[in-house]
């Protein structure tokens, strides 16, 4: 039993200096991302202006980190959260999806104008609209799912 608890607090500073080192890396590119100003290079011009090179590895960096964060996070959970989170994203995450989606279509169907005044009603930005919807309404019915997966199991 001691072996086990000296076990997993091993584990838990190895996973913290993990993580340490990680937030050090991302203070670095956003130092890099806030300073580094030269236009990114080989940038399709149908795709309008090019942003800075900084925020291109700025970008990059963040997403690998949120993704290696993720990783240990998920390896730090015991098995009940796990099937809570697995459980809330297939049902609710479904759930969300077949809601959203047919909220948008019934949306667009009705000639409902959902983007801002601001925005012009382009292909693109419709197109945006739509996944961003779907995605709220996907998360939101995760968290239900999730919330109702522990309400159950109180």
């Amino acid at each position: 039993m001691n072996t086990e608890i000296t076990a997993a607090g091993a584990n838990a500073a190895r996973n913290k200096k993990k993580m340490d080192d990680l937030a050090v890396v991302l203070c670095a590119l956003t130092v890099v991302g806030v300073s580094a100003t030269a236009a990114t290079p080989f940038w399709p011009e149908a795709w309008g202006r090019a942003p800075s090179i900084g925020v291109v590895v700025l970008a990059a960096g963040l997403a690998v980190f949120v993704a290696v964060h993720t990783a240990y996070w998920w390896r730090s959970l015991d098995e009940a959260a796990k099937e809570a989170h697995k459980w809330a994203w297939w049902w609710g995450g479904n759930l969300g999806l077949v809601g959203g989606g047919a909220a948008v279509v019934v949306a667009a169907l009705a000639g409902v104008n959902l983007l801002p005044a601001a925005v012009p009603p382009t292909d693109a930005a419709l197109i945006a609209l739509g996944v961003a919807a779907v995605f709220v309404a996907q998360a939101a019915g995760y968290g239900i799912a999730w919330c109702a997966w522990w309400i159950a199991r109180r």
